[in-house]
């Protein structure tokens, strides 16, 4: 949505819609950044972050994080550096806090 990329840097998205192959779609605006195990695992992915394409590369990374259900960006500006962190919660246990608390 155009929209959306004239007012928007970052966009964390839960149980994104998937194809066949475990992709979700995201337009020439946007960069798709998938949980780092997505491919590894096999795994469908609960958690997506997009990334506006306005923003360069070198001002932002992903952190690996060895769950399919977490996705984390640092981004770095003249202000600082902020780390955006995408978490998929599972309601029926908190496995997943329990390892980004671990982790951080």
């Amino acid at each position: 949505n155009n929209k959306l990329a004239d007012e928007w840097d970052f966009i964390a998205l839960q149980e994104p819609p998937v194809d066949r192959l475990g992709n979700t779609k995201a337009n020439h605006r946007w960069r798709m950044v998938y949980p780092t195990h997505k491919l590894t695992k096999g795994a469908k992915p609960r958690a997506v972050m997009f990334v506006n394409t306005k923003i360069s590369t070198n001002c932002w990374e992903q952190i690996d994080f060895p769950l399919a259900n977490v996705v984390i960006i640092c981004t770095r500006t003249t202000e600082g550096t902020c780390t955006i962190v995408n978490v998929y919660n599972n309601c029926k246990h908190d496995r997943t806090l329990e390892e980004l608390e671990r982790s951080l």
